[in-house]
């Protein structure tokens, strides 16, 4: 699957504040695999903008990063989705929640 940083940015933003200890550290994989690093920080220009307190960064720049899920992490995903499927979010956040729905029926077909 491949997740640019505004994807990499909401997906912790969809996973549960809570669960038990499996949940823990199937959230914590996804979380590592998906980590922005401090080069790709600099390479695209990622910062806070001290007047909106948005997060911005160049996004022609921007490079997918290609990344495999486990099945465990592919199931936590789609739970995590489904959960938030009646809560109200911008459009961009539905963009990346369609993304890993998607991704995640694509092995059913």
């Amino acid at each position: 699957m491949e997740l640019l940083i505004k994807d990499r940015l909401y997906i912790p933003a969809f996973l549960p504040k809570e669960g038990n200890f499996k949940d823990f550290n199937t959230k914590k994989s996804i979380l590592n695999k998906i980590e922005i690093t401090q080069d790709e920080r600099q390479a695209v220009g990622l910062k806070e903008n001290a007047d909106t307190k948005r997060i911005e960064w160049d996004v022609e720049k921007d490079t997918p990063l290609v990344v495999d899920f486990s099945a465990d992490e592919m199931q936590y995903l789609k739970t995590s989705c489904e959960k938030i499927s009646d809560q109200s979010l911008p459009d961009d956040m539905w963009q990346t929640v369609e993304k890993l729905y998607n991704a995640i029926q694509e092995p059913e077909k």
